[in-house]
């Protein structure tokens, strides 16, 4: 296999030297004669005293085999046969080819995608691709024309597979070229056998440079998280990968361009589209023999690591790699940070074996299990469910056969929502609220329809016929059910809306989403506006959780409150004064209080731990006030944390591309130090 490693490294040196070769001036052979002497002299290496027992966690190292290895698939077209997939049939000309250019101008944004065929899509309008270098038609020697344009491959599932998330794959190739048939090809074929939409990205090579080729990557991942619906996925189940350089591209897109960053940030000329309006979001990345870094150069600093916010990370690589020690000291880096790894070692494997060597299965079946929903489509429906997407009208959800008898509660009913309002539109009538998310509100309901689909109940009244008809105002109330683990806790999220209306869709709904995916059994409370009347139903729907917590399998005590604006003020006035002051029996108090964005002031000294969230920009919850109330319940000897987002206004919800993103971990993490202690 030593032999195999230098074999194939230096054919990729040859490789790059052919590639660049022609035109190129003296000064830019000079630099790639000195990369490859570097490669040669780290093929040739001494590297007898690397040994198994010298890897940490030698459960993760193994013999590799291509016994596994997957052949081009019968149903690909002849332009994307690729052979083998096997390190030891490579040739030159194999690393050297490109894939099929896009047909005529099709692009991310002119082309409705067709996950039925293998598909390329130019990712930017002509004359709109942001860039800060200048590669003119002068400019000869390099493996790219100039007026090359980054494009992306859809590569789907066989046909009847469903879908459990997509993989955004980068080649290798020192930024010289890009190995798409030994590297991306060859894995993406393999991973669609273990049911993933793989995405092949042409990103940008050299003259460009590094953060040129990562906003490639995010153009990417916002084409396929608009069109989720349409690849039968679920929006947050993307990651990324990539091989060796295209592994850094990835890095590159994850530490510095992912969410929200898009062309303006490297190019004032840009004129962002749709697109843009889309986050860049992904939910894990692979490494494959790569990390985080630059090129040849791991960055070990944890430091600059969490700078980016890093997700989980896969590392695959050999003992006979010349970066090995490297990918050890950045994979223990990595781990140490709590950031969730795996990691494939393949004894007396090189640099640059593609999908060979038996390892892509074990990826797959990590990923399923670090996607938000599980790998399982719950977001994305069920076999045969038809799906809503942004453009459904929200009177066609309600009147879905799945949410029969409670389908108007799903929208806000003291507003008022025009029934033609599509998702992507209704977003824009919640009062007071910013950056709410179309793909998250479609996500929602799909998961709502494909959970009863699936047999569960997801809406409980908490009042009785009978209450109801002395009182008519009941009729529009009850718990929204997400299930969680068996003997698991419980939250209660009550959402804002000035007391005026119920901005679950936003402020509620994606906690109880979130909260479900890390195993809690998550309620999102449609209440009767009003301050007393919002109490008297919240007091009664924990009320209703207790006396039903054998049915539910929950856990009775340390439960959760959460809420923002108008529904922090509920959470907070229940957890202080209990069930029993707004005319219940008395059970339990909340082991914590989760607020966002609310100027409530009063502190009692009864308060339960209290996290809280705001913006500074708030123009309605001064995040001064709610600094001081926490403060003062810190005075009292009970637990308090507050984060203050700058730049955030009022209502953010989840903060899904905002520097607040992420802050319901956070709060998570807090109700859980002070339920364990």
């Amino acid at each position: 296999m030593k032999r195999i490693k230098a074999a194939a490294l230096l054919g990729m040196c040859m490789a790059v030297f052919t590639a660049c070769r022609g035109k190129a001036d003296v000064n830019s052979v000079s630099e790639l004669e000195q990369g490859i002497q570097a490669v040669e002299e780290a093929v040739n290496a001494e590297r007898s005293e690397i040994s198994v027992q010298d890897i940490k966690s030698s459960r993760e190292v193994r013999e590799g085999t291509s016994a596994d290895t997957v052949a081009t698939p019968e149903d690909f077209p002849m332009e994307y046969d690729y052979g083998s997939g096997r390190i030891s049939d490579w040739s030159r000309e194999d690393m050297l080819k490109k894939t099929p250019k896009p047909k005529g101008n099709e692009t991310v944004l002119n082309t409705v995608p067709n996950p039925a065929k293998i598909q390329a899509l130019y990712l930017w309008e002509e004359g709109n691709v942001p860039a800060v270098t200048r590669f003119t038609e002068d400019m000869d020697g390099y493996f790219d024309e100039w007026d090359f344009r980054p494009y992306v491959t859809a590569i789907p599932v066989r046909d009847g597979v469903k879908p459990k998330g997509a993989v955004v794959l980068m080649a290798g190739g020192a930024y010289q070229f890009r190995g798409n048939y030994t590297d991306s090809l060859p894995t993406a074929a393999a991973l669609r056998e273990y049911g993933f939409q793989t995405f092949l990205v042409d990103y940008r090579l050299r003259p460009y440079t590094q953060e040129e080729g990562a906003l490639d990557v995010a153009r990417a991942v916002r084409f396929i998280r608009k069109y989720a619906d349409v690849y039968g996925i679920a929006p947050d189940n993307i990651a990324v990968m990539g091989f060796s350089a295209g592994g850094i591209q990835a890095g590159e897109f994850l530490m510095h361009y992912d969410e929200m960053v898009d062309g303006t940030k490297l190019d004032a000329d840009y004129i962002p589209d749709e697109l843009d309006d889309i986050p860049a979001h992904t939910s894990a990345a692979g490494m494959i023999y790569s990390f985080y870094g630059r090129l040849s150069v791991g960055n070990m600093d944890p430091d600059w690591l969490s700078k980016g916010e890093l997700p989980p990370t896969f590392y695959v690589y050999g003992t006979e790699d010349p970066f090995y020690t490297q990918f050890e000291e950045q994979y223990e880096v990595i781990k140490t940070m709590g950031i969730d790894t795996g990691r494939i070692v393949l004894n007396n494997w090189p640099h640059g074996f593609g999908s060979d060597g038996g390892w892509v299965e074990d990826y797959a079946q990590w990923l399923e299990g670090i996607f938000p929903s599980g790998g399982a489509l719950e977001t994305a429906g069920e076999e045969g469910m038809e799906l809503f997407t942004p453009e459904t009208r929200i009177q066609d959800v309600i009147d879905d056969p799945a949410f029969e008898g409670f389908g108007r509660l799903v929208f806000p009913v003291d507003l008022g929502l025009e029934g033609t309002l599509t998702l992507k539109e209704a977003g824009n009538r919640l009062v007071w609220y910013s950056h709410v998310n179309p793909e998250r509100t479609v996500s929602i309901v799909n998961e709502m329809k494909a959970r009863v689909q699936r047999g569960e109940k997801i809406f409980y009244d908490i009042y009785t016929d009978e209450e109801k008809k002395k009182d008519s105002s009941k009729e529009d109330t009850g718990l929204f059910y997400f299930r969680g683990d068996p003997g698991e806790k419980f939250a209660v999220v009550n959402a804002g809306g000035g007391f005026m209306y119920v901005a679950a869709m936003h402020d509620s709904f994606p906690h109880m989403q979130e909260l479900a995916k890390q195993g809690y059994h998550a309620f999102a409370l449609i209440y009767r506006p009003g301050a007393q009347t919002a109490c008297e139903d919240l007091a009664r729907a924990v009320a209703f959780i207790q006396e039903h917590a054998e049915e539910f399998q929950v856990h009775r005590e340390g439960y959760s409150l959460w809420g923002g604006s108008a529904g922090a003020r509920m959470a907070a006035w229940l957890g202080s004064y209990g069930t029993a002051a707004f005319g219940e029996k008395e059970y339990p108090a909340p082991g914590a209080v989760i607020m966002q964005y609310t100027g409530l002031s009063e502190v009692y000294g009864n308060e339960p731990p209290t996290y809280a969230c705001v913006g500074v920009n708030d123009g309605i919850a001064s995040y001064r006030t709610m600094e001081r109330r926490i403060k003062g319940i810190r005075a009292n000897g009970t637990a308090g944390e507050i984060e203050v987002f700058d730049g955030l206004s009022h209502g953010f919800g989840l903060g899904e591309g905002t520097v607040a993103e992420g802050w319901i971990n956070r709060a998570v993490a807090f109700w859980e130090e002070n339920t364990d202690q």
